[in-house]
């Protein structure tokens, strides 16, 4: 994946892969513990694992998200990414 003129390397990729998994995992500790509240606990449960197997699979390597993230994890810079 190339973007702004940057190589994004595979390795970059696992770590923005797990970058996110490890909020996400987080997000459900949180919930758990009652630090954060929830509607619906087992529901929102389910809608964090399915987006932790969504970045497993790589389905997410091409959000805007993800790819602003990768470059912050490769460059340390933040760059604008304009569509």
């Amino acid at each position: 994946m190339r973007v702004n003129n940057v190589e994004i390397t595979k390795e970059t990729i696992v770590k923005t892969r797990q970058h996110f998994i490890d909020i996400h995992r987080a997000c459900i500790a949180d919930a758990i513990s009652g630090k954060t509240r929830v509607n619906d606990l087992r529901r929102y449960i389910h809608s964090e694992d399915d987006r932790i197997f969504a970045l497993e699979e790589g389905l997410s390597d091409y959000s805007l998200t993800f790819v602003q993230a990768a470059l912050w994890i490769q460059t340390g810079g933040c760059v604008g990414i304009i569509a």
